[in-house]
């Protein structure tokens, strides 16, 4: 919808065209301006060091330093065609500047009869661009296609209100030239009067919105198409020269001030639109005549939704990765204890091999001394006592001898194809009557086709025995259960020997498997029962781990290759 042309109107959208900050010229079929604004002036003297003014010709400045207007450039204009092309010049207080035209062509009665051009500095743009560019790397390229797309908005924007300062008879002409330009406009824009009274609503206000200019112009309901109920737009603060409290009442945290214009503001926010819901950056800028008092204002809209979208991806790929890298620095963490108690059970193990050669034979010899001594002399019923308890000693310190020799080198045993399910059935035959007088029930749960796992079997039954008799020693008096379980897990196969007794106390978890380490009292235990299971499946190639809640038992699973060998540098596995 078209308001009737006057004096006034004219007027005001010379101040209009006056208050932009981007260069605005027409150019008519011979070159020669018809129109610019001061912003455009200002452009041309500043950047290419011309002086321009209305009725002069549109002059270029070749590479070799010479003027003309004659070039493909505005030839280009003058075929009726809009495109716009960017360039950049050494400006001395801020280094590089960059800078964009755009030209369109203006038709009167369906006759092309020039062309309008518009130019404005986008160096903060530029800015903006590459500090996002450098920000997120991986994403350039969609990155770069969203700021082209943005470019060509913001080149489409610059078709803005024109209008000739000219004699009377000439104001219609050049009014109907500029609702040309802004009807041509793919940016939603909107202007309102000093009244707050619509004067113009483009297209793309109206594709945006889904309210056509015919019911928009001329009425104050420029809030219906953004929001449910009555409230001042931006423009609408603008306007009324709103403070910033007053501002920040109805867009807290969303706004900001222009940075450019004096009393201009800028803000993003999210509206639902019925089909669809957008992001939209919006700027408003007031329109000031001559005096510097405040006769309307404009408002721009940009649909910014694919970057917010783009920002949320950024946001959860980041998120994605922070979490790769804190599960990454928990495995490393994880492997660097393991290292440092792998190195922790190599060094005991070579004290454990120096011990037993250094006491094995001794403590043999004086066992045999003691044995003969028994036969041969006959002695008091106290003393026979004290030397069967010193027999019994030296036995005692040839098993712990043994068992640390274990610790280093478990047995020199040849690896062969081993039935486990005939193992743990040997083992369980072997302990029978202790479970039976403990009233403890073994369940279990075999599978169904075990393979054969390539292992030393007198190791493996160590393992499994010195399992069975702890499940068994933690079950109390009272009875209870051990439920013995295998299955196959890819090319492993797992044994679990879980048991229904007191538990393991969480302080311990973390040493159970330590040499010399032991919840039992000193007579009955050496700590090193679990030590030498863990260097035998280490060994093989496979990891015992180990679940306890106290009070609710405890579980140790035993995992071994089925194709199997002789493993000396495995590391430690602990859940």
């Amino acid at each position: 919808m078209t308001a009737k042309l006057t004096p006034h109107n004219a007027q005001s959208l010379e101040l209009l065209l006056d208050s932009r900050e981007e260069g605005i010229a027409l150019v008519d079929g011979e070159a020669r301006f018809v129109y610019l604004n001061r912003a455009y002036a200002s452009f041309m003297k500043e950047v290419f060091n011309l002086t321009v003014a209305p009725g002069m010709r549109h002059q270029y400045v070749l590479p070799n330093g010479q003027r003309s207007w004659a070039n493909d450039l505005y030839q280009r204009a003058l075929s009726g065609k809009s495109f716009t092309v960017e360039f950049s010049r050494n400006c001395p207080r801020k280094g590089t500047c960059y800078f964009e035209r755009s030209f369109s062509p203006v038709y009167e009665k369906e006759r092309l009869c020039g062309f309008s051009e518009l130019i404005r500095e986008v160096s903060e743009e530029r800015k903006r661009e590459d500090a996002l560019r450098e920000g997120y790397a991986l994403l350039e390229k969609q990155i770069a296609s969203r700021t082209s797309s943005y470019q060509e908005y913001n080149a489409i924007l610059a078709q803005e209100i024109v209008e000739r300062q000219q004699a009377e008879e000439d104001l219609l002409e050049s009014r109907e030239r500029l609702a040309q330009i802004l009807q041509g406009s793919s940016i939603a824009t909107f202007v309102i009067d000093e009244n707050h009274t619509i004067t113009h609503w483009n297209k793309a206000c109206a594709r945006l919105t889904g309210y056509p200019a015919a019911e928009m112009v001329g009425t104050q309901n420029q809030w219906k198409a953004f929001y449910l109920y009555r409230r001042p737009t931006l423009a609408d603060l603008v306007v009324q020269a709103a403070r910033e409290p007053q501002i920040a009442k109805f867009y807290s945290g969303k706004y900001r001030p222009s940075s450019l214009l004096a009393g201009a503001y800028e803000a993003e926010d999210f509206f639902d639109f019925g089909a669809a819901s957008k992001w939209l950056f919006f700027t408003a800028a007031p329109i000031k005549n001559r005096a510097g008092e405040i006769i309307g204002a404009i408002e721009t809209l940009q649909d910014v939704t694919d970057r917010k979208d783009m920002e949320a991806e950024i946001r959860q790929m980041n998120d994605e990765l922070e979490a790769r890298v804190e599960e990454r620095t928990n495995q490393l963490r994880h492997t660097h204890e393991q290292l440092l108690h792998a190195e922790k059970l190599s060094a005991v193990g070579k004290l454990a091999a120096s011990i037993a050669h250094e006491f094995g034979n001794p403590i043999i010899g004086i066992r045999n001394f003691l044995k003969s001594l028994r036969k041969e002399i006959t002695l008091g019923k106290t003393d026979t006592e004290m030397l069967d308890l010193a027999i019994a000693e030296c036995g005692r310190i040839k098993d712990l001898i043994s068992s640390l020799q274990d610790f280093n080198r478990p047995t020199t045993g040849k690896f062969a194809p081993v039935d486990l399910h005939r193992i743990i059935d040997d083992l369980l035959l072997f302990m029978n009557k202790k479970l039976r007088d403990r009233q403890i029930e073994v369940e279990r749960a075999f599978a169904e086709e075990l393979p054969m796992v390539q292992a030393v079997a007198d190791q493996l039954k160590q393992v499994l025995l010195n399992l069975l008799a702890n499940a068994e020693e933690a079950i109390p008096s009272t009875g209870g259960k051990i439920r013995i379980a295998t299955e196959v897990a890819g090319e492993q196969v797992r044994i679990s020997i879980q048991d229904s007794g007191k538990g393991i106390k969480a302080k311990d978890m973390d040493y159970i498997f330590e040499p010399f380490y032991s919840t039992k009292p000193a007579v009955e235990g050496t700590g090193l029962g679990l030590s030498v299971s863990y260097g035998i499946i280490k060994r093989h190639g496979g990891s015992i781990t180990a679940k306890s809640v106290r009070g609710k038992g405890a579980l140790f699973v035993v995992t071994l290759p089925i194709k199997g060998g002789p493993r000396e540098d495995s590391l430690p596995i602990f859940s």
